[in-house]
């Protein structure tokens, strides 16, 4: 190859890195939950859930939680009464 053509394929290459993108290492991206609500949310106020895996996006899994208000708050998946209000609304979805 001369040498135009392999300038041409190293630059092509670089372009294609940056177009695939870096991540940053200790940044979470684009995360909808950057906090979490300490705070239980009693069952009868929640009208759903919105579960987003961890990806590209975000390091960590997210969960938002929609009241009958429409107000939202964004919870930890791993909140022991968020796993029960799962496991609770996982077994009622199945009887109907």
């Amino acid at each position: 190859m001369n040498r135009a053509t392999t300038v041409m394929v190293l630059i092509l290459f670089l372009c294609a890195i940056t177009t695939q993108g870096i991540p940053i290492l200790g940044t979470q991206g684009r995360c909808r939950c950057p906090q979490t609500s300490p705070n239980p949310i009693d069952p009868k106020f929640i009208k759903s859930l919105k579960y987003i895996p961890k990806g590209p996006h975000c390091e960590t899994a997210e969960i938002i939680v929609t009241m009958r208000n429409r107000n939202r708050a964004c919870v930890s998946p791993d909140a022991d009464w968020v796993k029960i209000v799962i496991k609770a609304t996982k077994g009622a979805s199945s009887y109907n």
